[in-house]
């Protein structure tokens, strides 16, 4: 259909809906004499206005209307759908280049209409589920009221089912999720009212989000059964609100609803689903009226499980206290369902004749490569592009040398790690084969690296010496080994040698630029230097004081050597890190000392890029000094961690995450990676990923309490507030801000107000936290204030908050554009 078309037609309707009802007919026959398909458009037009219960009813003939306009920050691109209330379109959010849909409500609707569209952004934006559809904003355009909402690419449920045509076991996976949603919206107290296909939208990855809450109540929890109205204003006594097919038999009659009808209509959608058919359907509305009170369906086919059947027949009883007791009830046995359904699923046979073609391919390829080696002797071993540093032995044999040691040790890993074209484990990973009994070929399938080096170090006289030999990791084939000596003073000069004769060995490609960083050595006092290192053991630490025991030895290195580079940088790192802002003017003259000096020192421009990012919320400044200490030295933890971060604050989401995988191929076995990935994937919204990395992330530390945490989030996230308590009952995580947030959106409001008032009498709590979890709790007045105190005291948390998903309720507030609009991220 075309505009022009379009808007014909569009203002015949306006206008006809303005007449009175006995005037209509005759208007629309001298509106449309000339074209009777006009009127018949019209028409449908009308009749789908008349019926429509919710916003988006029934679908109709597309609109162009708002085609290629500009909606405050939104480009309106297509048409979706229309329906008696209102159209939709796809848009793009341009300031954060997203696809969204806009629904606008017609001008020309009551008063009655406009509460139900308010309601619909209301209550939708009062629930957090991945299940969920999001609402971002709703505003007023050329006097249309519309409601911006995330895009779900793949159409209704109706939609995936005729495409798909699932097995049970995908109908029920997928319908599992939309139950715990229902479940989340029922604890908080809301009653959906209109669940059916055309409700459930699936994305093209098969993932279902529950829409259009236009017919939702918001109901009292502490009745217990979900019956009494508080806020959504009260439906007339005997009105049927719904869609007549997939209503209870108690909504069907016009009697007061709980949680019960839900489950119903639920288990109508399920049926459906299942059987390719209704449960009850009928030539007229009243016949399935009549079905919906008094009739029963048919059975499902035997091709269905007994215990998928029991679970749809429970649903569907006619008398609600013979249904689930709750949502919650119901998901446990859909879950437990497609768990049973993932265990028992039997391994597919291979054909005979797909095992004979599969050998005979094998004896081509076996035969082939008899013949490469036969006759193709000189072929060379694969190229040597990734390497480990196994922490060289302490030869000293005095224990209080191993700082020593373990300095050394980075050392190397830090200077073959400015080799770009060469992937070199990081130092944390590595620490964790010191004194291991594992062979090297052991260590390097588990780091999945082409070479190791191995090695110790003696200091002795004045003299420092290293030997180290270069272990092919697949083969165990011993490469190379040698042993290197020089003066105390010369150590750095020394490390340079072996990092250079290790490269040279594997025939790592080095730039003129890394040759230069390779042959930057100097003489150092060994005393600067072993402050040096204990000033980086101390900085590797968790423990209180490592902070202040840090800065304590980096200073005495300066002293000692006041033109030391690194010295600084660790330094200015130590300062903003592990201390705190209240140090920012001394980190900021570290880190300039550290490039004044060296001005290629990777490290001095990852200090001055943390305090620009942490302290100063200079995102330029952060930029360019972030991304030169990785242009420097991309496989260093530090600027990789610090970028990240960076990336993150920003919302260059895409950027983030390939450098922190880019760390994890660094340092595969540290739990801390896996950790900031799930803070990653979190704030892409990305929560079943999240959940994976960390649930990594204890495996490789199980005292990771930031991994924890991070696993409590995303199992909210995905609806799995059980388990989030569970892990939150641990004693080393006793976080009450995090239950009181989880019970917030549980619905549990009295528990989680208790525990937030704990939290605010133990200790200074986070401001930012506070702001959290009272939005959590719908109170944004209290959220407000608790987040500008934040703003206000520029707390370390406050850079996150444009994109962090746990203000998604508020983000079209104007309050929280404004405070956000202080951090001036760019877009």
């Amino acid at each position: 259909m075309s505009a022009d078309r379009w808007r014909i037609i569009d203002d015949i309707f306006h206008e006809a809906l303005s007449k009175p009802l006995r005037e209509r007919d005759s208007f629309l026959s001298r509106a449309c004499a000339e074209d009777p398909s006009l009127r018949k458009e019209v028409e449908a037009l009308i009749s789908s206005y008349e019926k429509a219960e919710t916003f988006l009813e029934a679908p109709v003939p597309v609109s162009a209307k708002f085609i290629g306009m500009q909606v405050e920050a939104y480009e309106v691109q297509a048409s979706i759908g229309s329906g008696g209330m209102g159209d939709v379109y796809r848009a793009t959010d341009t300031r954060l280049n997203r696809p969204v849909a806009i629904k606008f409500l017609s001008r020309e609707l009551g008063n009655d209409a406009v509460r139900r569209f308010e309601q619909e952004a209301r209550m939708a934006s009062a629930l957090n589920h991945p299940h969920i559809v999001v609402v971002h904003e709703v505003g007023k355009f050329q006097d249309s009221p519309y409601l911006v909402t995330e895009f779900v690419d793949g159409g209704t449920l109706r939609d995936w089912a005729a495409a798909a045509k699932p097995s049970w076991q995908q109908a029920v996976e997928l319908l599992s999720g939309v139950a715990d949603a229902l479940a989340c919206a029922h604890e908080a107290g809301i009653l959906h009212r209109d669940i059916k296909p055309e409700n459930i939208l699936v994305t093209k990855s098969g993932y279902a989000k529950l829409a259009d809450f236009g017919l939702a109540k918001l109901v009292s929890r502490e009745q217990g059964d979900l019956t009494g109205t508080l806020t959504a204003g009260r439906t007339q006594p005997g009105l049927i609100m719904g869609t007549l097919s997939y209503m209870s038999p108690e909504q069907a009659a016009g009697k007061p609803l709980d949680a019960r009808s839900d489950i119903f209509s639920f288990g109508v959608v399920l049926y459906e689903l299942l059987a390719g058919r209704r449960p009850f359907s009928g030539e007229t509305d009243l016949e399935v009226l009549q079905k919906i009170i008094h009739g029963m369906p048919e059975p499902l086919s035997e091709g269905i499980p007994q215990p998928v059947r029991a679970i749809v027949e429970k649903a569907l009883k006619k008398d609600p206290s013979e249904r689930y007791p709750s949502m919650r009830d119901m998901v446990v046995d859909l879950r437990k369902l497609v768990r049973q359904s993932a265990e028992s699923a039997p391994v597919k046979p291979t054909s005979s004749l797909r095992v004979w073609k599969w050998l005979g391919a094998a004896a081509v390829l076996a035969a082939f490569a008899v013949l490469l080696w036969k006759f193709w002797p000189s072929a060379s071993p694969p190229q040597i592009r990734s390497i480990a540093v196994l922490p060289l032995q302490n030869l000293s044999r005095d224990v209080d040398q191993d700082f020593f040691s373990d300095g050394t040790t980075e050392a190397l890993i830090s200077k073959l790690s400015q080799i770009h074209s060469l992937g070199v484990v990081s130092r944390t990973s590595m620490m964790r084969y010191k004194g291991t009994s594992k062979s090297t070929a052991d260590i390097g399938r588990e780091l999945g690296v082409d070479a190791l080096v191995e090695g110790a170090v003696q200091r002795s006289g004045g003299r420092v010496r290293i030997t180290a030999q270069l272990i092919r990791a697949s083969t165990d084939r011993h490469l190379w080994a040698n042993e290197y000596e020089r003066d105390a003073a010369d150590v750095l000069k020394l490390e340079d040698e072996v990092a250079q004769a290790i490269a040279h060995e594997i025939q790592a490609q080095i730039t003129p630029e890394e040759a230069t960083l390779l042959n930057s050595a100097r003489k150092i006092k060994p005393e600067a230097y072993e402050e040096y290192l204990l000033g980086q053991y101390h900085l590797w630490r968790s423990e209180p004081d490592s902070g202040r025991n840090a800065v304590e030895h980096f200073q005495r290195a300066i002293d000692l050597e006041p033109d030391y580079a690194a010295a600084w940088a660790d330094l200015s790192i130590s300062r903003t890190v592990k201390i705190g802002p209240q140090q920012r003017e001394e980190a900021l003259n570290a880190a300039t000392k550290a490039i004044e000096i060296d001005p290629n020192l990777a490290e001095g421009h990852a200090a001055l890029g943390s305090i620009y990012f942490i302290n100063d919320w200079d995102w330029t400044g952060a930029d360019k000094e972030l991304q030169r200490a990785m242009q420097l030295n991309p496989n260093s933890l530090v600027n990789c961690g610090c970028y990240a971060a960076f990336l993150l604050v920003m919302g260059r989401l895409d950027q983030a995450y390939a450098i922190i995988s880019h760390a994890a191929e660094l340092d595969p076995t540290s739990s801390t990676i896996q950790s900031v990935y799930a803070i990653a994937l979190h704030r892409g919204r990305r929560y079943e990923e999240a959940i994976r990395h960390a649930e990594r992330a204890i495996e490789l530390d199980p005292k990771n309490t930031n991994a924890y945490l991070q696993l409590v989030v995303n199992e909210v996230r995905t609806g799995r507030f059980q388990d989030a308590l569970a892990i939150l009952d641990r004693p080393d995580m006793k976080m009450s801000y995090l239950q009181a947030w989880v019970y917030a959106l549980m619905g549990r409001h009295a528990d989680a107000l208790k525990l937030l008032e704990n939290y605010r009498r133990e200790r200074a709590p986070s401001k930012n936290n506070m702001a959290i979890t009272y939005f959590a709790l719908g109170d944004r007045e209290h959220g407000f204030e608790w987040l500008t105190k934040a703003f206000d005291e520029r707390e370390a948390l406050v850079p996150w908050t444009k994109f962090t998903p746990e203000f998604d309720n508020v983000r079209s507030d104007p309050r929280f554009k404004a405070l956000v609009a202080r951090l001036k991220i760019p877009d």
